[in-house]
């Protein structure tokens, strides 16, 4: 039977497999979960604007304001803000996100609904605080692959891979000191490298957690209609492959030792924390290196960072035509070519 009182929330930094981690979980026959809202990140702080919700007219305009979200519009709903309005329970933000999560679980016909935003790793509290029954899965993976794979990205910033470290550290340290506060029954970590090594295990330990009964279909994800779909955007190709370990470990041959040592000085602490080994002596990279990184990522000009990305794709092609070579470079903290 339905239990819509029980969603699960996925929180993770970017770039940290839990794309692939939500497209198992909706591959589940009893588990719903679709693209990501990111409601929490671009709503929730500005519900003050929209007034008494005891309003019709207020609470249509914040149905109407989710709709507009482009991550809403990614779910291709075949509903509108009045139905929304309608479906309802209560006339709040989170009687609308309910709403919103069940009509998907009901069209594709399953029983508890989820949800994938990164950046709920920072509103962990309000959202229990809204859906008091919730279950929170962590997927972490070593923060040192992470900050390859999101320089990698060719939609994401930011671009170099000390400022990405940061990006972890923040996303990963906020999202586990909620999760420690919270009870044993609420609260679990599963990192990226064990699901890759351990598929089956790993989903069974899960499963317990979730009180749900594993299903082979977990395994299978790849073959869903909802893993096609979302894996045939450019950034997100590599969730439509099945599991494998084939993106762990990648910093052991793709950085320099000097590069690792630099991100096990920022991240080192909570790497060793969720079991990752890391070199024993760390060392800080020099204080203006590490500002002109931190502050280069630290602009919102769209121009700027498109010339920074065609840019990019011009040191590529030289790259290619062999007008240098990736060993010319002493670090690649800057940029990954």
């Amino acid at each position: 039977m339905p239990d819509f009182s029980r969603p699960v929330f996925i929180v993770s930094a970017p770039r940290s497999g839990s794309t692939l981690f939500r497209l198992i979980l909706d591959a589940h026959p009893r588990l719903a979960v679709p693209s990501p809202a990111w409601l929490y990140e671009m709503v929730y702080p500005y519900l003050y604007s929209y007034g008494d919700l005891a309003s019709p007219e207020n609470f249509m305009a914040l149905a109407e304001d989710i709709f507009e979200n482009p991550f809403i519009k990614n779910m291709k709903l075949d509903i509108t803000p009045k139905d929304l309005v309608s479906a309802s329970e209560e006339p709040t933000f989170r009687g609308l996100y309910d709403a919103l999560h069940r009509h998907y679980a009901e069209r594709t016909g399953k029983e508890r609904w989820g949800e994938k935003s990164p950046r709920n790793s920072f509103w962990m509290e309000e959202i229990k605080g809204d859906f008091p029954d919730a279950q929170f899965v962590h997927i972490v993976r070593d923060g040192r692959d992470m900050a390859i794979d999101i320089a990698d990205s060719p939609e994401m910033l930011p671009e170099n891979i000390y400022s990405g470290a940061h990006v972890w550290k923040d996303f990963t340290g906020a999202a586990h000191a909620s999760g420690k506060r919270m009870g044993e029954s609420d609260y679990y970590v599963i990192r990226y490298e064990d699901l890759c090594a351990e598929p089956e295990d790993a989903l069974k330990k899960l499963c317990d957690f979730l009180k749900e009964d594993f299903d082979g279909q977990m395994l299978a994800h790849h073959e869903t209609e909802s893993s096609k779909n979302w894996s045939s955007l450019p950034n997100h190709v590599k969730s439509g492959r099945p599991i494998s370990t084939q993106y762990c470990e990648m910093y052991k041959t793709r950085l320099p030792a000097d590069d690792v040592s630099a991100l096990e000085e920022v991240m080192g602490d909570l790497l060793v924390e969720f079991g990752y080994p890391v070199g024993e002596s760390a060392k800080p990279i020099p204080e203006k290196l590490a500002a002109q990184l931190m502050e280069s990522e630290m602009i919102s000009a769209p121009r700027v960072i498109a010339y920074r990305k065609w840019h990019a794709d011009r040191r590529r092609e030289r790259l290619s035509e062999g007008v240098w070579k990736l060993e010319d470079r002493k670090s690649l903290l800057r940029s990954l070519c």
